[in-house]
C-alpha cells in the first residue's frame, strides 16, 4: 500500500461508531483520521523593491515537481515610477494584480487537510496536537482580525488548523526588470490625472491606453531573476516577503492578508496499473501541472458568495517525531515524507495544486467536529488501532491482533493488519516523467519472514544434527579400524579384551564430554542464552554421542569374507563398510550446502526488497555462513579421514598393482573411477532430496539447481585433489 494511504478518502465511519470501537476491551488506542481535501490558507504577497529609477516589472509564478517547472497563471506587468518606503509609491498595473505598497499577489496553493482526535492521535504518535484547542485571547490582534473577517461573512464556523512545520511550498518567481526613462508628471498630464493624485486615479476608460503606452516604452536595460520562495512559504500560512534592491528575499513586516479558505478540492484515488515488478500511473488531465487523479472543486469562495460555509484559521504548528532508520513500518497513513526519486536520483515533490501522483502527507490537521461540518455525519476514513497488552511482535501478539481484527470484521468493517509491515521501494512508470522509485509499505512481511525463518531453521537444525551424528559415527568407525593393530599389541602384552574395549570407549567419551562442556560454555556467553531450554538439544546430542561411542567401539571389526565374488565394482562392495559412512556424510553435506547457498542467494534478492527483509538477511547471514563453513570443514575432515582409512586398508593391494607394472597415474585413474561411482551416487541422492525439501521452504527450482551445481563442482574439485595427493 501507499505510505500515505488515507489521503483522498471519502469517509464512511461516523464519530459514534468510533466511540463504540474505543470501548473494545482489547483496544488500547483507537485514533481516527478523516481526509477532508485540499485547502488553502492565508494568502499574502511579495513586495517589489522601490528602485532609484523607473522600471517595468514582468513576473510569473511557477511551481515544481522537482523535475519540471509549471507556470501558474499568465505573466503580469507593473510599471514603477517612484516612491519612498512606507510613505508613498507611484506605480501602475492592471486592477487586482497588485496590493499594498506595490506587492504582487501570491498564487493560491492547496494542501491536504485531515481531521484527527487530538488526544488519541497524540498517544499513538507522540506528537503534541494541543495547539488545536488553543484559546484566542479576547481583544488580541489575532482576535480582532478574525472578528473582522467573520462580521462580513455571517459569523460562519471557524475551522482550526495546525499546520505541519517541516513542509514548504514549491513556489518560484520569474521576474524581469527593465529600466525605463519615463516621467510621472508627463504621464499624469497626458492621461488627465491631477498632479496631487496617484496615477491609479486615471479615468477607467483610459486604463487600457495607459497600459499599452507603458508597455511600449523602450527598455534602457533588462535583467532576469529566478527567485526561489519555497523556504519562506508553508501550507496554510502566507508569509509576506519583500525583495531588496539587489533582489534578495527577506521576510517583510505586516503585509496584506487575504483569507478565502472556504473553497477547496477533493481528489479521487490514483488508479494504479500494478504489474509484477512495475506500477504504471497515467495522466487524467494534461494540464500545467498535469493531473494524475480526478479533482473536484468544493465549497464556495468568499469573493463570490458571502454564504460560504466556514473559514479556516491557523492555530499553530505541529512537528512529527524525527524518523530513524526503522526496520518495520506500522504506517499511520498521513505523515510519511519518504522521497520519490527519478532513476538518476532527482527528488520529486507534490506541486501547489491537487492532483499530483505523489501521495502527499497531511500538511495540516483539524478536529473531528470540523470534519463533520465539512464532510458530513460519517467523515472518518480510517481508525488506526493499537491493541492492548502487546510488548513485542511475536506469535502471541499476532493471535491477539488477529482476534481484534476478526471482531471488527464481524461488525462489517474492512480491516488491514499493518503490524509487522516493512518499507519497500517500488518502481513506477509515471506518464510525462518516466521511471521513478516510490516508497510503499508491504503488509505481513514479519509473518512471512518469521514463517520462512522458522522453517529453514528447523530444517537446518535437524539436518545439522544428523550430519554431526553421521560425522561422529564415521569418525568412530575409522577410529575403531585404526585401533585394531594397537589392540592386538595390547592383547599380546596381556590386556584383557574387555579392558581394551573399556579404555577405547572411555577415551572417546572423555573427548566428547570435553567438547560438550566447551559448547555449553559458548552458549552461556552467547547472545542466544535466553532461557534454559536452549541447553536441552546439546544435552540430548551429548547423550546420543556417548551411546554411539559405547556401541560402535564395543563391537569388533569383522573382516569381510574373501571368497565372495562380485561381477562389477568389486572393490566398492568389498570395502562397503568403509564407504557407506562417507557416502552418507557426503549426501547430507551436499544437502546442507545446497540449502545454505539457495537460502542466501534467494534472500539477497527477495528479502532485500523490504527494509525488514534486508535487516533479517544481514542478521541471518552470519548463521547461514557459519553453518556453511562448519559443514565444509566437517566434510573435508570426514572425507580426508575416510580416504586415509580406505587407502590404509588397501595399501597392500595398491603395492601389488605397482609391482605388476601399473604406474601411479594408472592407479589413480582406477581408484578415481571407484570414488566417482560412490560419490556420484551420493550426489544424485543429495540432489533428489534437495529437490524434495527446498520447494517446501518456498525456494525456487532455479536457485536449487544453481546451488546444487556449485556444490557439485566444489566436491568434484575436493575429491579429485584428495585422490591425486594421497596416491
Amino acid at each position: 500500500m501507499e505510505e500515505n494511504y488515507i489521503g483522498d478518502g471519502s469517509g464512511g465511519i461516523s464519530i459514534a461508531e468510533w466511540e463504540e470501537i474505543k470501548k473494545h476491551k482489547d483496544i488500547e488506542i483507537a485514533a481516527p483520521v478523516a481526509s477532508l481535501g485540499y485547502f488553502a490558507g492565508n494568502r499574502t504577497s511579495v513586495g517589489l523593491p522601490l528602485l532609484e529609477h523607473p522600471a517595468r516589472f514582468t513576473w510569473r509564478f511557477f511551481t515544481s515537481d522537482g523535475l519540471n517547472k509549471y507556470p501558474i497563471g499568465e505573466p503580469n506587468v507593473v510599471t514603477y515610477f517612484e516612491g519612498k518606503p512606507m510613505e508613498y509609491v507611484e506605480y501602475y498595473a492592471p486592477r487586482n494584480s497588485t496590493v499594498g505598497f506595490m506587492g504582487i499577489r501570491m498564487p493560491q496553493n492547496y494542501y491536504l487537510l485531515v481531521a484527527i482526535d487530538a488526544e488519541s492521535e497524540g498517544k499513538l504518535t507522540g506528537i503534541d496536537f494541543s495547539g488545536l484547542n488553543r484559546k484566542i485571547e479576547t481583544g488580541s490582534q489575532e482576535y480582532m482580525i478574525i472578528q473582522g473577517l467573520l462580521e462580513g461573512r455571517g459569523n460562519v464556523p471557524v475551522i482550526p488548523v495546525l499546520k505541519r512545520s517541516d513542509l514548504n511550498i514549491p513556489l518560484y518567481l520569474s521576474l524581469t526588470v527593465e529600466e525605463l526613462d519615463i516621467s510621472l508628471s508627463e504621464y499624469k498630464k497626458r492621461f488627465g490625472v491631477k498632479p496631487d493624485e496617484p496615477i491609479f486615479a486615471v479615468d477607467p476608460e483610459l486604463e487600457q491606453d495607459l497600459l499599452e503606452a507603458l508597455n511600449e516604452e523602450p527598455a534602457l536595460s533588462r535583467k532576469q531573476y529566478d527567485i526561489d520562495l519555497s523556504s519562506f512559504q508553508g501550507p496554510f500560512d502566507g508569509t509576506y516577503v519583500e525583495l531588496t534592491n539587489d533582489f534578495q528575499v527577506v521576510k517583510g513586516e505586516g503585509g496584506p492578508l487575504a483569507n478565502d479558505t472556504a473553497i477547496y478540492y477533493t481528489a479521487s484515488k490514483i488508479q494504479y496499473d500494478i504489474g509484477d515488478d512495475l506500477i504504471s500511473v497515467a495522466k487524467v488531465k494534461d494540464e500545467q501541472p498535469p493531473l494524475y487523479k480526478e479533482v473536484k472543486q468544493q465549497g464556495k469562495s468568499f469573493l463570490e458568495d458571502f454564504d460560504a460555509p466556514f473559514m479556516l484559521w491557523q492555530m499553530g504548528t505541529f512537528t512529527p517525531l524525527s524518523k530513524k532508520d526503522e526496520l518495520t513500518s506500522s504506517p499511520l497513513g498521513i505523515y510519511s515524507t519518504e522521497e520519490v526519486k527519478t532513476m538518476d536520483g532527482t527528488t520529486l515533490t507534490p506541486t501547489i495544486s491537487p492532483g499530483s501522483f505523489i501521495a502527499a502527507p497531511a500538511a495540516g490537521v483539524t478536529t473531528l467536529e470540523a470534519a463533520r461540518i465539512i464532510k458530513g455525519e460519517k467523515p472518518i476514513d480510517a481508525i488506526r488501532i493499537r491493541v492492548a497488552g502487546i510488548q513485542s511482535y511475536d506469535q502471541e501478539a499476532q493471535k491477539k491482533i488477529e482476534k481484534v481484527a476478526t471482531d471488527l470484521l464481524k461488525k462489517g468493517y474492512e480491516v488491514d493488519i499493518v503490524a509487522g509491515s516493512s518499507f519497500k521501494k517500488l518502481e513506477m512508470d509515471v506518464e510525462g516523467i518516466g521511471r521513478v522509485t516510490s516508497p510503499w509499505t508491504t503488509l505481513g512481511v514479519a509473518q512471512s519472514l518469521t514463517s520462512r525463518w522458522n522453517a529453514v531453521t528447523l530444517t537446518m537444525t535437524v539436518l545439522l544434527a544428523l550430519f554431526g551424528l553421521l560425522c561422529l559415527s564415521s569418525r568412530l568407525l575409522y577410529e575403531r579400524n585404526a585401533l585394531s593393530e594397537e589392540n592386538k599389541i595390547l592383547l599380546t602384552l596381556g590386556w584383557q579384551k574387555n579392558k581394551i574395549s573399556l579404555r577405547n570407549r572411555l577415551e572417546q567419551q572423555i573427548c566428547l564430554t570435553i567438547a560438550f562442556m566447551i559448547g555449553i560454555l559458548i552458549l552461556f556467553i552467547s547472545p542466544f542464552n535466553t532461557n534454559r531450554s536452549i541447553y536441552l538439544a546439546p544435552f540430548f546430542l551429548w547423550l546420543i554421542s556417548l551411546g554411539s561411542a559405547w556401541i560402535l567401539l564395543n563391537r569388533n571389526s569383522k573382516p569381510v569374507p574373501g571368497g565372495t565374488a562380485y561381477k562389477k565394482w568389486a572393490s566398492t562392495f568389498y570395502y562397503r563398510k568403509l564407504i557407506i559412512p562417507i557416502m552418507l556424510v557426503l549426501t547430507f553435506s551436499v544437502i546442507l550446502i545446497v540449502i545454505q547457498a539457495a537460502v542466501i542467494f534467494s534472500s539477497i534478492l527477495e528479502a532485500r526488497r523490504t527494509s525488514l527483509g534486508a535487516f533479517t538477511m544481514d542478521a541471518a547471514a552470519y548463521f547461514h555462513a557459519s553453518a556453511l563453513i562448519i559443514t565444509l570443514l566437517l566434510t573435508i575432515l570426514s572425507v580426508s579421514e575416510a580416504m586415509n582409512a580406505i587407502l590404509n586398508e588397501r595399501r597392500a593391494e595398491f603395492q601389488m598393482y605397482h609391482a605388476i607394472g601399473w604406474t601411479r597415474n594408472t592407479i589413480r585413474r582406477h581408484f578415481g573411477k571407484e570414488v566417482s561411482a560412490w560419490t556420484g551416487a551420493s550426489m544424485a541422492a543429495a540432489g533428489a532430496m534437495s529437490l524434495a525439501i527446498l520447494p517446501l521452504l518456498n525456494i525456487s527450482i532455479g536457485w536449487i539447481l544453481a546451488s546444487y551445481s556449485c556444490a557439485l563442482i566444489l566436491f568434484m574439485i575436493l575429491l579429485t585433489t584428495m585422490v591425486c595427493k594421497k596416491i
